[in-house]
Parts: structure tokens; C-alpha cells; sequence
């Protein structure tokens, strides 16, 4: 799970995220944009990448506007912004603008670091969205993703998923996601057709890899059509 800085408010006038994981990127994205417009439903959002952020566009795009718009600006990989580009960016963060949201996705590398560092300075929320290279930190996601739809689940279910899934954290998403659908029998879909013995089997329609599928199945005919006691809460 992403870790947050202190000034937890998605609203912020900016947002730093630094990390190179896809997934994490994407959410933090996605929470500033789903809080701007739960404060307004026509807020505006431009999603912009180095080559499209020239020198004066952010100017542009952070201008007043007649209508007080809210507008959420999100600049991916901002590492990689030109020079000129980058003077643009650090003056904004000395004087932001009002109902705007910048949001800043950098790497966090030595490459762009004086950005990096200067957003820090102005005192942008950060979010940390690193890479999840250790076993431990997928079981702790894992987990975070269970208590994200009020659940618990016990260390053998979490590590089933990482040992069937590995490190792509968008296809351990989704199992969490399709686990908690199974149990709570939101899914109908059958793996193959039919049913079991014991029951309808599991459905297979948004099961992220093969080797899920077999866990998911494995585990469902050991049960008798149900997931094992206690697997979640």
C-alpha cells in the first residue's frame, strides 16, 4: 500500500508521488482525482506526459479562468521534463493556484532530483509508491487489500495468493478482489461449465493468471465447494 506524508489531504495543492510502481502511481492519481470531483462533479483533469508539457504550457494550464474551474493537472514521469520545463514547474510551487491540483508522478531517482527535492520544500503531499521487491511487503499488500473490502484474511490465504500470483501487483489486486467475490457469492460464473459436487465451482471470468485459476480450484474441490474455514473474515 502506498504510504502517505503527514498532510494526508488528496486536495493539496500539490501531490508528489514518487516510485516506480504502476499500480501504486495509478491510485494515488486516481484518489486526488476521485476527491476533486466529489468537491466538483465538472472538475477538469489533464493527464500529461514529458513531451506534452512544454515550456508555458503549465502556465496555461494553471491560468485563471473566468469559470473558477477546478482543474487536477497530472504530470507522469516528471523526471524526465526538460529544463526549461522544470523552471516552469518550481516557480508554480513557490505561488500554486487556487482549485488547482498538481500532481506530480516521479520516479525518485537521482535523475529530475532537483524537482524532487524543491516540491518537498514547498511542502507537497507526498505519496511513496515503491516497488514491492520483498516477499513481506506483497503479503502486507495483500492484506491491505483484504481490510479494503472490510475483511481479514489468515496468513495461509495471503500467502497463497503471492505464491500463485508472484509480484505483479495489479493481478494480486484483482485475486483479492475475485476471492472476496467468491466468498461472498457475487460471482456466478463457473470455471468450466457445470457444478461440483459439493457446489457451483468458482467462476474463472476475471482471474488474473492461469496459475490462479488452479489455486482457485484446487482449493474449491479440497472444500467441497466452499473455501476453506476461516479464510476470511
Amino acid at each position: 500500500m502506498a504510504r502517505k506524508t503527514a498532510n494526508d489531504d488528496p486536495l493539496a495543492p500539490v501531490t508528489l508521488a514518487v516510485g516506480q510502481e504502476d499500480l501504486l502511481l495509478d491510485r494515488a492519481v486516481q484518489e486526488v482525482v476521485a476527491a476533486a470531483r466529489a468537491a466538483d462533479a465538472d472538475t477538469d483533469v489533464r493527464d500529461l506526459t514529458p513531451d506534452q508539457l512544454q515550456p508555458g504550457t503549465l502556465a496555461e494550464l494553471t491560468s485563471p479562468s473566468l469559470f473558477a474551474e477546478r482543474k487536477v493537472v497530472v504530470v507522469r514521469n516528471a523526471q524526465d521534463l526538460s529544463a526549461d520545463t522544470i523552471k516552469d514547474v518550481k516557480a508554480y510551487l513557490g505561488a500554486p493556484a487556487e482549485e488547482i491540483t498538481l500532481v506530480l508522478l516521479h520516479a525518485g531517482g537521482a535523475k529530475g532530483k532537483g524537482l524532487l527535492d524543491a516540491a518537498r520544500k514547498a511542502g507537497a503531499r507526498e505519496v511513496a509508491c515503491p516497488k514491492m521487491t520483498k516477499p513481506a511487503d506483497r503479503l502486507a499488500f495483500v492484506r491491505g487489500e483484504f481490510r479494503g473490502f472490510g475483511r481479514s484474511a489468515t496468513p495461509e490465504a495471503c500467502q497463497a495468493l503471492v505464491d500463485a500470483i508472484g509480484s505483479d501487483l495489479r493481478e494480486l489486486a484483482s485475486a483479492v478482489a475475485q476471492l472476496v467475490a467468491d466468498v461472498e457469492g457475487r460471482s456466478t460464473r463457473p470455471l468450466s461449465g457445470g457444478t461440483t459436487p459439493g457446489g457451483p465451482r468458482p467462476p474463472a471470468s476475471r482471474s488474473p493468471t492461469g496459475r490462479w485459476r488452479a489455486v482457485r480450484r484446487r482449493h474449491w474441490r479440497r472444500c467441497g465447494g466452499r473455501w476453506p474455514p476461516g479464510w476470511l473474515r
